[in-house]
């Protein structure tokens, strides 16, 4: 499908493309000529929706990765995309209605705010999967739960974790979309590369969670941040923690002195050490929930991820 195919249908309505840089206001984005737009990323985008309407990119990386908001059949939808293929895509919806709000939270991390909400397309299984933005703790958090249709009462399972804008999925055919100092991490400890996530926050910055394998086949888990910084693993640890007092001061202290974790059982603890990141972790579990939560190696909080089950 040629370009002038691809515009009579798709009807873009580019006037601006913004490179964003984590920038505040619209004076601050570098605004870019809509005939710029790669070839290539039209012809993605035509091939897969030809039937597209109200089309608006925006470049993540330009001449490499986009994002588009787009209309189609009467929905809104919002995808990311590269030269190759589309990434993500995703329904928008509106608020969220009474009974999906129920689902939210009742536990330790109660009390956020939830944004308008979004799932997958396609949906893959019978258990739908939704996401919101959830602002707790004046921290943004993707607020993901999936209705376990089978029980009864209704079950939900709900997941947080740093807030992200999309995610998606790449295999060994495309490690050279690691940062340099990752690759060189799992080459130099000889590590078998498996797969890996690939996300992208609000300010357009990549995070990075590989799964690999040692010669004996045993599974690790590794998140390095945009600039390939190791920011978590266990493999290899330096130390393990079951206490909160083995920790340092500051660690035990934000622990402490939260509300949500200070009741919780520390189930494992760690510290891992290495030229390309230091930091520490911890699994806690209470009553119905658990938490893992990651700080860096001067004891600063990093990341948690969080985790519960709640009848409706």
């Amino acid at each position: 499908m040629n370009e002038r195919k691809f515009t009579r249908k798709l009807f873009l309505l580019i006037v601006f493309l913004f490179v964003l840089n984590g920038c505040s206001n619209y004076k601050d984005q570098q605004a870019i000529p809509p005939e710029t737009l790669p070839e290539a990323i039209i012809k993605v985008m035509s091939n897969a929706y030809p039937d597209a309407t109200d089309a608006t990119f925006l470049a993540i990386e330009k001449d490499k990765l986009y994002e588009v908001y787009y209309n189609l059949k009467g929905n809104s939808f919002y995808a990311a995309l590269n030269t190759k293929k589309i990434l993500s895509v995703y329904r928008m919806h509106g608020a969220l209605p009474d009974s999906m709000r129920q689902s939210l939270p009742a536990r330790s991390v109660s009390g956020g705010v939830a944004d308008t909400y979004k799932e997958p397309d396609p949906q893959i299984n019978d258990e739908k999967i939704f996401d919101s933005k959830y602002n707790w703790g004046s921290r943004n958090y993707l607020l993901t739960w999936v209705q376990n249709k089978a029980s009864k009462p209704a079950k939900y399972q709900v997941r947080l974790e740093p807030y992200f804008k999309f995610s998606y999925i790449i295999g060994k055919d495309d490690l050279n979309a690691l940062p340099t100092p990752a690759g060189s991490f799992l080459e130099r400890e000889k590590l078998r590369f498996a797969t890996a996530r690939i996300s992208v926050n609000e300010k357009n910055e990549k995070e990075y969670e590989i799964n690999a394998y040692t010669a004996s086949s045993t599974n690790y888990d590794f998140t390095f941040d945009a600039s390939g910084k190791l920011i978590n693993t266990s493999y290899r640890a330096e130390a393990f923690y079951y206490n909160i007092d083995e920790y340092p001061e500051k660690i035990q202290n934000f622990v402490k002195g939260s509300t949500a974790f200070a009741t919780m059982k520390i189930l494992e603890g760690y510290k891992f050490s290495d030229p390309t990141g230091t930091g520490y972790g911890m699994s806690l579990q209470g009553t119905g929930e658990d938490a893992r939560l990651i700080f860096d190696q001067d004891g600063n909080f990093v990341k948690m991820i969080y985790q519960t089950t709640i009848d409706r």
